[in-house]
């Protein structure tokens, strides 16, 4: 007897995966629980197992593509003997619901925006990020033309959309307004094919690489990056680290970092820095709590686990919660409330941190911390010149939020705390 595997409800509203990874060939057999696919989504990474004991006879996805919650993945004969029904992939209900709704769109609305020809039978390609999006904004998906991938809507899209439908439904007939000239957005620039070489290998984009493409190009395409660089004294700090190690405390200078990012963001100056541009309501969403990201490199790729609510945290707390979360990510294990939620991002390239970069915003936020080398260095003081522990730290900020001199004064305030750190002790208190 064939059983049709679907693929389940992950959860906090996760409408579609990408199937990453198959760990199942066709004709193998398997035992309950035997480990099937690894799917990916905006909130987890999560291996799924097998409900039933057979062979697999058919897997109807490939690795990269994305799978609806529901539809079949992989046919498993559970009986020797019995024909195995293969099933083709079960499009979710809400794609035919937007079809009906699509169809009865009233032919008098001729001023609003033509909405997508799609067959009532295909399914729409959106990422989970574009439909959630899509849900808390009203849009039906079935109706955006989508301009990325083979068709795909994107989040830009969606805004875009929704704009035009309000600019539309609010705009006066076609007929009473054609004297006035319309506003035509510029086209966006569209990927241009890189022809085929005879020299050249060739990997599908899939998985968290494929995620971190999206969402690096969504942050430039959103927000207008301005970033400063500052040189940081971190001599006192070390000086501290070493003091800790005394009473068996190891940390390395992130912690103090954090918790001097968390005193800046605290500042009614600076609560910019741990906000988000509601770009569709036309708000700045000011968050009251700090959850620090902190950029880490995995073998998969870079991931932002979160350090919440980090301002609350004690030094030995901080120092042990980054060290579970790094170990985490690692290996891969982090659950998907570990990697959401960030307010503000601090990124560090370690011992490979060269003079400085310019971070790119893990969008929806508003700035980034860049965090580098810090190496021994003449210097200045007073008449002297020393030798002093010292590293370059880069700021991104979103300049349509955040001012050139605001963002300076942050960096400086960060500093401040870092080179005079009895004084961030103080406030601590």
């Amino acid at each position: 007897m064939a059983f049709l595997f679907k693929l389940p409800d992950i959860g906090e509203g996760v409408v579609e995966g990408e199937l990453t990874k198959w760990l199942v060939e066709d004709g193998q057999t398997v035992a309950e629980d035997t480990p099937l696919f690894e799917v990916l989504t905006d909130k987890v990474s999560a291996v799924i197992p097998s409900p039933r004991k057979g062979t697999v006879v058919a897997r109807h996805f490939k690795e990269g593509d994305m799978v609806p919650v529901g539809a079949v993945v992989v046919t498993i004969e559970e009986a020797a003997g019995a024909p195995a029904v293969v099933a083709a992939a079960v499009e979710p209900p809400q794609v035919a619901k937007a079809a009906a709704q699509a169809a009865t769109v009233p032919a008098t609305l001729v001023h609003m925006p033509p909405p997508a020809q799609r067959d009532p039978s295909e399914r729409v390609r959106a990422a989970p990020a574009t439909r959630k999006l899509a849900r808390e904004m009203g849009v039906d998906l079935f109706e955006v033309p989508g301009t990325g991938e083979e068709g795909r809507v994107t989040r830009d899209d969606v805004v875009s959309w929704a704009q035009r439908v309000a600019a539309g439904a609010s705009a006066p007939p076609v007929q009473a307004a054609a004297s006035a000239p319309a506003a035509v957005a510029a086209p966006k620039a569209a990927p241009k094919p890189i022809e085929r070489g005879p020299d050249e290998s060739r990997e599908r984009l899939k998985g968290l690489r494929k995620r971190i493409h999206a969402k690096m190009r969504e942050s430039k395409d959103i927000a207008a990056h301005f970033t400063y660089v500052d040189e940081v004294d971190f001599t006192a700090i070390n000086e501290m680290r070493a003091a800790l190690e005394r009473f068996g405390v190891k940390a390395t200078f992130l912690p103090f970092v954090i918790k001097a990012v968390c005193l800046a963001l605290k500042k009614p100056e600076f609560r910019y820095l741990n906000a988000s541009v509601d770009d569709v309501a036309g708000e700045i969403v000011v968050k009251n709590r700090y959850h620090i990201g902190v950029a880490a490199a995995t073998d998969a790729g870079l991931v932002v686990p979160v350090v919440k609510d980090a301002d609350r945290l004690s030094m030995v707390q901080l120092i042990a919660e980054i060290k579970r979360l790094g170990d985490g990510a690692r290996d891969g294990k982090l659950p998907g409330e570990d990697m959401s939620g960030s307010t503000f991002t601090i990124t560090s390239l370690g011992k490979l941190g060269g003079m400085f970069a310019t971070p790119i915003i893990n969008y929806p936020e508003a700035a980034i911390l860049g965090l580098h080398k810090v190496e021994k260095r003449p210097v200045v003081v007073g008449d002297q010149i020393v030798i002093r522990e010292r590293m370059y730290m880069s700021c991104s900020f979103d300049h349509r939020l955040i001012d050139g001199h605001v963002g300076a004064a942050f960096v400086q305030a960060v500093k401040g705390y870092l080179e005079e750190p009895v004084g961030m002790m103080v406030e601590l208190v």
